[in-house]
């Protein structure tokens, strides 16, 4: 009989991955880089204006490309520090680097300074605007957004709400990616107006993702769905398609499962285990019902279409670290003989990107957000994926408690983590059928997906972590077959 996953061939490869090489590290360490800037800018070295700390704030994989973002603080004498944000590529031993032209003139600090760092293999320049977020400029101004709400909310239904004024919060922003903005409402309570939804929650995308979540919140919200009360769904209330501007209405939150799983983990008592249990079964429940809901809305995501990505993904990352390829190889080609011998189920409509994260917990009720990545699939890709995450959060507090991966610490973590997510898919099942088999798979795939991107986003915290929960995982779940 042959086992699931196979330690030798399957599982011992994968070790190949615990350890980043130097030069990537490198990029994502704010004084290596500081000092190498200071040693080739030469206001720099000479002290006009002082750097008096350089943050790293991202570093991934883009195409054979690594791109780099760092925020300087700097100050000239006699002045309050200011940030400068860089950008630029890190640029791998075996990657050829483009040639330069002479440089442009520019100060350190303008528009069209150019720095290359040869000891990284880093070249740096001023970051511009966010072309890739046209309208951000707007969501966040407080009059721009005001005239942009007023427009939508009566166009929503709200035909007798008059906004006075908006206070906009930045919650979350990725540059290049996505913005997702509070906005405070204030209306004319007066002449008889109606006050419309408040706060109001504006979201910006590169890409369609927007148009994905209205078209899937637009489903959902006409479906039986939205008044079963089983699960909480912010009201869509307009799509900007021109911009790609997404606006929703509030859904009330005390906090995030993810907020709660984090906390029960780091204090473990018993009690603490019970809430949390009791919220996992709730949004167990909601979740069959959202699959059960007979909406349709976006394309179809299959395991072969993520195994493919997960392919492109090591394919990109071996362009720079050539080894990976051959340790990630045999996980995949045995996932592909799984997905054979256990074949997928009918689809459903899904979240796609559900977590923890995505799980809003308010007085005894569950709400689900973010559908930017809705789409059709089978059951237990939403499953599968939430229990990955889950095991994240777990192995993530476990290690920011300061405690060696190893031992009996280790080994108790990894079975409460279990036992949650074996006790979240039995209350699915309670409401819904799913096969089993097939949520490990998925399961699976997020759990290396998960590991990957440690190193694509250079998150160098995470890997050792993300690879101790992966190979638990598969050694688990070593069925015979």
């Amino acid at each position: 009989m042959k086992t699931w996953f196979d330690t030798e061939t399957v599982i011992a490869p994968l070790d190949t991955f615990a350890t980043l090489p130097d030069w990537l590290a490198a990029g994502m360490n704010g004084e290596r880089v500081m000092e190498s800037l200071q040693r080739h800018v030469p206001e720099l070295g000479e002290g006009r204006p002082r750097l008096l700390s350089c943050t790293p704030e991202r570093l991934r994989a883009k195409g054979d490309e690594w791109i780099a973002r760092y925020r300087l603080s700097i100050a000239d004498p006699g002045e309050e520090p200011q940030s400068v944000v860089v950008v630029g590529n890190l640029y791998a031993p075996l990657a050829p680097v483009p040639t330069r032209e002479g440089g442009t003139g520019a100060g350190f600090g303008q528009s069209g300074w150019t720095c290359w760092l040869d000891d990284l293999r880093l070249e740096l320049t001023v970051e511009a605007t966010d072309p890739a977020l046209p309208a951000l400029a707007d969501i966040i101004d407080p009059i721009a957004a005001r005239g942009l709400l007023q427009e939508v909310i009566v166009e929503a239904g709200y035909r007798d709400a008059a906004v006075t004024a908006c206070r906009p919060n930045v919650v979350r922003y990725k540059p290049g990616s996505r913005c997702t903005v509070v906005v405070d409402v204030s209306y004319d309570h007066g002449n008889g107006n109606k006050p419309g939804p408040d706060p109001i929650v504006i979201k910006t995308h590169q890409g369609d993702k927007g148009l994905t979540a209205w078209a899937a919140m637009t489903a959902l919200w006409q479906s039986p769905l939205a008044k079963e009360g089983i699960v909480t769904l912010a009201e869509p209330l307009g799509y900007e398609p021109e911009r790609r501007i997404l606006f929703q209405g509030p859904i009330p939150e005390d906090c995030t499962l993810k907020e709660l799983a984090r906390e029960t983990i780091a204090d473990g008592s018993e009690g603490q285990l019970d809430r949390l249990r009791e919220e996992l079964a709730k949004t167990g429940h909601a979740l069959a019902a959202l699959h059960k809901s007979s909406a349709s809305y976006g394309g179809t995501a299959t395991l072969d279409g993520e195994l493919e990505e997960i392919r492109e993904v090591v394919g990109r990352l071996s362009l720079s670290v050539p080894e990976l390829d051959a340790a990630a190889a045999p996980l995949l080609s045995r996932l592909d003989e799984l997905s054979a011998a256990y074949p997928a189920e009918k689809t459903v409509s899904a979240h796609h990107d559900f977590r923890p994260a995505q799980v809003l917990l308010h007085s005894g009720k569950v709400g689900f957000i973010d559908f930017d990545g809705a789409s059709m699939a089978e059951p237990a890709l939403d499953l599968g994926r939430f229990r990955a995450k889950l095991r994240d959060i777990g192995i993530s507090v476990l290690s920011a408690s300061g405690q060696p991966l190893t031992g009996p610490v280790l080994a108790d973590s990894l079975t409460t983590m279990d036992g949650l997510c074996d006790h979240f898919l039995e209350a699915y099942r309670e409401k819904a059928d799913v096969s089993k088999e097939r949520v490990l798979l998925w399961e699976t795939c997020d759990l290396l997906t998960a590991m990957l991107h440690a190193w694509t986003k250079v998150r160098l915290a995470r890997i050792h972590p993300r690879l101790t929960v992966l190979e638990h995982h598969l050694e688990k779940h070593s069925i015979k077959v």
